[in-house]
């Protein structure tokens, strides 16, 4: 009687443990993301290739707009600076600010709202300040998310339109996200709360036999 009452009651704290894992798996939303490393890759056609990867450490907050160097601080690629800031880009766009949500393993990022300002110290006939001043290189961002350490690795790619050479570009971030809280429904915690009602019930008849 010992043995079986004390297998239901190992059931039953399973099934409470089962419930508060249960949001886990779900979608989660982001509230931050803090970036660590970025990448970038921008293809100028017949006139090659610019890539670089760098450590700067930064926050992408959500359903915020953040002016330079709020994001992070300027990035240098070659003879180009980078000052990367979120903006609607109104009146001509109307980007939202940037959300993003994480399904198990996966990290989706809405990150349309991403613009570089660049500056250059080899300015050209078809390279100028006004040109380049605010370019948007957003997209939808995804990747990978680690569950246990809320690590993730997410790219997307943006292709240009109206800026001579230059096609398209490539970007990548990683860091560690922070999530918002996801609350249990009111059915699971009562069920839950029921659970460990029956188990302590059950704790107490077991020790008295």
């Amino acid at each position: 009687m010992k043995k079986s009452t004390g297998a239901m009651i190992g059931i039953l704290f399973a099934l409470v443990v089962s419930l508060m894992n249960t949001g886990k798996a779900h979608a989660a939303t982001i509230t931050q993301l803090d970036i660590t490393s970025e990448s970038v890759s921008l293809n100028f056609g017949t006139l090659g290739t610019l890539s670089g990867t760098f450590n700067q450490s930064g926050q992408l907050i959500m359903g915020q707009f953040q002016p330079t160097p709020n994001i992070f601080p300027p990035i240098q690629l070659s003879h180009l600076t980078f000052s990367i800031f979120s903006s609607s880009g109104q009146p001509l766009l109307n980007l939202p600010p940037p959300s993003g949500t994480t399904s198990g393993n996966t990290m989706t990022v809405n990150v349309s709202s991403l613009f570089a300002g660049m500056s250059s110290t080899q300015w050209g006939t078809w390279m100028t300040p006004a040109t380049f001043g605010s370019l948007n290189i957003g997209g939808t961002a995804i990747g990978s998310f680690d569950q246990t350490a809320n690590a993730f690795n997410i790219s997307w790619t943006h292709a240009f339109t109206g800026v001579p050479f230059l096609t398209s570009g490539n970007f990548s971030l990683q860091g560690t996200a922070q999530l918002a809280a996801v609350p249990l429904p009111a059915a699971a915690l009562l069920f839950g709360s029921g659970l460990i009602g029956l188990a302590g019930t059950l704790r107490k008849k077991l020790s008295l036999i």
